[in-house]
């Protein structure tokens, strides 16, 4: 014979009146779905609400509602796929602080990015180099990077320029 607690006894019961849901049957009602946006929009405003969430799901809820209404007036994320890795990355770095105010603050600093690039002859190659002077020149230039590519791409020429000043004939 099986032995049931009071509890469980009482619990069945409200069950078998269809006076409660069981709790796996329960659905969460204050944070809305995601599932519509791309991949990087929703990790946008994840990481916008990542403190929100640790005051719990009301908080989180709320948070994730206020990125929403505020991305259906704005254009969203652009996308970055038509350039380089070294051009992507340097855009996103430059606008990783805004990454964590939401989509529509990412995509304005990302749309700031591209338009600067547009005038500009962006970041050189420096394949041509060996890997230590190649490396050298990235670290001079490396506070550049995180202003963005038109940026760094005038630390590199500058960096390619001194090179070019400076060496040698054989």
């Amino acid at each position: 014979m099986v032995s049931m607690s009071w509890l469980t006894i009482a619990s069945c019961a409200v069950l078998a009146l269809g006076l409660a849901e069981p709790l796996t049957a329960q659905k969460a009602t204050t944070i809305p779905s995601l599932r519509a946006y791309d991949e990087e929009t929703r990790r946008t405003m994840e990481l916008a609400c990542a403190m929100e969430r640790t005051n719990g799901p009301v908080a989180y809820g709320a948070c994730l509602d206020r990125q929403i209404a505020t991305l259906r007036t704005s254009p969203g994320i652009p996308s970055l796929h038509g350039y380089d890795d070294e051009t992507r990355r340097t855009m996103e770095l430059a606008c990783a602080m805004e990454r964590t105010n939401g989509p529509v603050a990412y995509g304005a600093c990302l749309d700031r990015q591209i338009a600067t690039l547009r005038t500009s002859p962006g970041i050189p190659s420096l394949r041509g180099y060996d890997d230590e002077t190649r490396r050298t020149m990235e670290l001079a230039c490396a506070m550049e990077r995180t202003n963005g590519p038109v940026a760094y791409g005038g630390c590199l020429r500058r960096q390619v320029e001194g090179l070019r000043r400076h060496s040698k004939p054989l």
